[in-house]
């Protein structure tokens, strides 16, 4: 039976979606023409229910291994026949492999790992670290940054700092990326425990941190006794064309891709010796599903995909071209604002928020997926998987710059960058 109309009538499944998500999240669905269920879906493209393909370049930067990527398949049935999760009280082979890769990709002299199931999860034990470590509660954090969803996540997220009931007071301090000497006044003060920043902006609009900001704040960190988190959750494992930043953090976060699309599964790496006691609680860290020999199967697999030597090289190479191909085709259309990125990680700016929603709707009618940033909604992001042929990519540009053409003509005056439900 056809999951969009079990009672035979229109968008029934949007209709039922609706019912137990909140009746708005059913009307946008139906409104973005959305209203059929994804039901299957391999590399680059989705099927839903309806029979039409859709050519994901959304996905929230999970996908970038595509989706049923053969490898990471084959590696979570074969260990699923064996055992799933972890009996917590002996170890298991895949996690302490998938730990030992992990450690040897991150770099000197992260040395330690504490697996979680979500970014935010490995958010929160890293400021755990830097906090038990340090003695210190403030974490220093950037504008436009975001964090996850948990709490601790939230109060270095800057685009929810409006929502006071959701935040710790007295937590974080926000200050520009590039401004170094807002960094190191606030540094100064002797009363953060860690910074966290992530080599490119996700959430907050795709905005790449200069290597040398990210190097000074290395330096200055270090110079006053501050731990250094990179979130490299959404960025890392090749999204924007290299594995990990070249910055020697004190904690490495990765995710995302980290599960290759088909298990949950984030990791913080980090030095043994910044940390002492926090590094050995074993209370403080422990987590009931984080750590199963599935998890260690998948980033395993994940792992073989990502350092393969052409993987990283070829994002790189085909990110640029993305970036000039929308740039020459639509940098001058009156209702972009910039076009920004790294890799297969790039934000196309919109100048008015209207004109980024009604993108992602003609977008849809063009069956390309694409979604805007969490905390900046008038940038819309192009992820391409990088599994994804060369053809088919050119054929997603053109199909995102033709949604940009169709936009309605009238005048646009650039309004305030907007935060996510002010």
């Amino acid at each position: 039976m056809n999951d969009d109309t079990p009672t035979g009538r229109k968008n029934a499944f949007a209709d039922r979606y609706g019912t137990v998500f909140g009746r708005q999240q059913g009307l946008m669905l139906k409104m973005a023409g959305l209203a059929s269920s994804e039901c299957s879906a391999s590399g680059a493209w989705i099927e839903d229910s309806a029979g039409a393909r859709w050519l994901d370049f959304g996905s929230f930067g999970v996908h970038l291994l595509g989706h049923c990527h053969p490898q990471v398949v084959q590696a979570l049935t074969a260990q699923a026949g064996r055992m799933g999760l972890s009996s917590k009280i002996l170890a298991n082979e895949p996690i302490v492999t998938a730990a030992e890769r992990l450690l040897a990709l991150g770099g000197q002299p992260l040395d330690n790992i504490i697996f979680a199931n979500t970014g935010s999860e490995a958010v929160e034990a890293a400021l755990k670290l830097a906090r038990i470590a340090t003695g210190r509660r403030r974490i220093l954090a950037f504008r436009h940054a975001y964090h996850g969803r948990s709490p601790g996540a939230l109060s270095v997220s800057h685009g929810y700092e409006r929502h006071g009931a959701l935040l710790t007071d007295g937590q974080s301090s926000f200050v520009d990326v590039g401004d170094l000497q807002a960094v190191e006044a606030a540094l100064a003060s002797g009363v953060h425990a860690a910074a966290i920043i992530e080599p490119v902006q996700g959430e907050g609009g795709i905005r790449p941190v200069s290597p040398a900001f990210l190097q000074a704040l290395r330096e200055l960190t270090r110079a006053h006794g501050v731990r250094l988190i990179l979130d490299e959750i959404q960025t890392g494992l090749g999204r924007t064309g290299q594995l990990v930043s070249p910055v020697a953090p004190d904690i490495r976060l990765l995710g995302k891709v980290l599960g290759g699309g088909m298990f949950p599964v984030a990791a913080a790496l980090f030095d043994t010796a910044q940390f002492g006691a926090a590094a050995r609680d074993p209370v403080v860290h422990a987590s009931s599903f984080a750590g199963s020999p599935m998890a260690g199967a998948v980033v395993n697999a994940v792992l073989d995909a990502v350092t393969e030597a052409s993987f990283t090289p070829r994002i790189a190479r085909l990110g640029a071209r993305c970036r000039e191909m929308l740039a020459a085709r639509i940098g001058h259309h009156p209702a972009v604002a910039e076009i920004r990125g790294e890799g297969f990680m790039i934000g196309v700016e919109f100048k008015e928020m209207s004109d980024a929603g009604q993108m992602i709707i003609e977008a849809a009618k063009r069956k390309l997926l694409i979604a805007f940033c969490l905390t900046a909604p008038n940038v819309v992001r192009v992820y391409p998987p990088a599994v994804i042929d060369e053809a088919t990519l050119m054929d997603g540009i053109e199909r995102f710059c033709a949604s940009v053409a169709a936009l309605p003509a009238r005048e646009l005056t650039p309004s305030k960058e907007p935060l996510a439900n002010a």
